[in-house]
């Protein structure tokens, strides 16, 4: 009976603490809602993707983008990484010439990041793996972007 106690004495006391861990990792960086304007670097062709939809993210949003990095709040970094197919090797012994088709996911990541004196300190980061499909229909920049302007826009 005290082993039983005791045992749910310890879950109930481990399980708030989880909780709370999971939590605190959640919450944003405050500086995130004092930024308006953004400028973008990196990889040319998720910037492309971004300058030709500009009118749709910035309708409505809080954030607008910059046309250089001094006059900006923040500074977001584009990597790209266009999907395809690759043929690799499949090493066998056998047939050595003989080579498989792989399949690359359309890889996105965006990092945005604020000036701290004259260091660039990284507030917001994610990224995405899509299929050709999902890059197709919505760009992963675009995607990502959109997060952000939740973030930073309260849901705008």
């Amino acid at each position: 009976m005290k082993r039983n106690l005791g045992f749910f004495l310890a879950i109930f006391l481990v399980v708030p603490g989880l909780a709370y861990g999971k939590d605190k990792d959640a919450k944003l960086d405050p500086r995130l809602k004092k930024i308006h304007t953004i400028f973008l670097k990196g990889a040319f062709e998720g910037i492309q993707q971004v300058q030709d939809n500009r009118a749709d993210i910035e309708n409505g949003s809080c954030l607008k983008l910059a046309d250089n990095a001094d006059t900006a709040d923040a500074v977001v970094n584009v990597s790209y990484a266009p999907g395809g197919r690759e043929w690799i090797s499949s090493g066998s012994i056998q047939n050595p010439d003989v080579a498989l088709q792989q399949v690359q996911p359309y890889h996105t990541a965006l990092e945005l990041s604020v000036r701290e004196g004259s260091k660039m300190k990284r507030i917001w980061d994610k990224h995405v793996n899509l299929d050709r499909a999902q890059q197709a229909g919505r760009p992963g920049v675009l995607r990502l972007l959109d997060l952000l302007r939740h973030d930073a826009c309260d849901g705008r």
